[in-house]
C-alpha cells in the first residue's frame, strides 16, 4: 500500500513539473541542455532535484519575509521533501527525449 502511495505521489509531482516545463520553451530548452550534458539519468535527476530544492527554499524564505512564518511552513510542506523518485521519473523522460531527438 505504501509503495502505491509513493508511486502515485511521484507520478503526480512529475506530471505537474513536466506540464510547466513542456509548456515553457526556455525551461524545456534548459532541461534538454542539462540532459545532453548528463552522462546518466541519476546525474540529471540530482541536478533537477537540487535546483528544485533551491527554488523551494527561496520561495519559502520569501513567503516568510512577506507574509508569515505559518504561511512559509505551509509552502515548505507542499514544495519540499519530495525525495529523488519524482526527479528520477522526470530525468528518465528527458534522457529518453535526448536519445530520440
Amino acid at each position: 500500500m505504501e509503495e502505491t502511495r509513493r508511486e502515485v505521489l511521484a507520478d503526480y509531482f512529475a506530471e505537474e513539473w513536466l506540464m510547466v516545463t513542456e509548456n515553457t520553451q526556455e525551461q524545456h530548452d534548459l532541461v534538454m541542455e542539462y540532459a545532453r550534458e548528463s552522462e546518466s539519468m541519476v546525474e540529471l535527476s540530482d541536478k533537477l532535484r537540487d535546483e528544485w530544492e533551491t527554488l523551494a527554499s527561496q520561495i519559502t524564505a520569501l513567503v516568510e519575509e512577506k507574509m508569515s512564518e505559518t504561511a512559509s511552513l505551509y509552502v515548505a510542506q507542499l514544495l519540499q521533501g519530495w525525495g529523488s523518485y519524482p526527479f528520477d521519473k522526470i530525468a528518465r523522460h528527458y534522457m529518453n527525449e535526448k536519445v530520440n531527438a
